[in-house]
């Protein structure tokens, strides 16, 4: 795995981690009067979660198109390297002259 992708999944990781203190520490009612001032930023951490969402997805479907077009490169590759070796052994054939009893 790459290591732009690994920085990706620790800032999920960070996210998720995040969110769930936040979420534990209001439910849990410890200091909620100094946690009030910090719930408006909720909304705004959760939309960062969301971009972090969407950009792994669309990470994602580009690094799927990449390696569906080498694959369809190396196929096409391999197939012509097949009709090559076609090529050569029946030009080979030919060039052997056949033996006549």
């Amino acid at each position: 795995m790459k290591q732009k992708r690994l920085f990706l999944y620790l800032a999920f990781v960070i996210y998720q981690v995040s969110a769930f203190i936040f979420t534990v520490l209001v439910d849990g009612h410890l200091d909620l009067l100094g946690l009030l001032k910090f719930i408006p930023w909720f909304k705004y951490i959760a939309f960062v979660g969301l971009i972090l969402l969407v950009v792994e997805l669309v990470w994602s479907f580009i690094d799927r198109r990449a390696s569906l077009k080498k694959q369809n490169d190396l196929e096409k590759e391999n197939v012509e390297l097949k009709a090559k070796v076609y090529d050569y052994q029946e030009a080979a054939k030919g060039a052997i002259p056949s033996k006549s009893v």
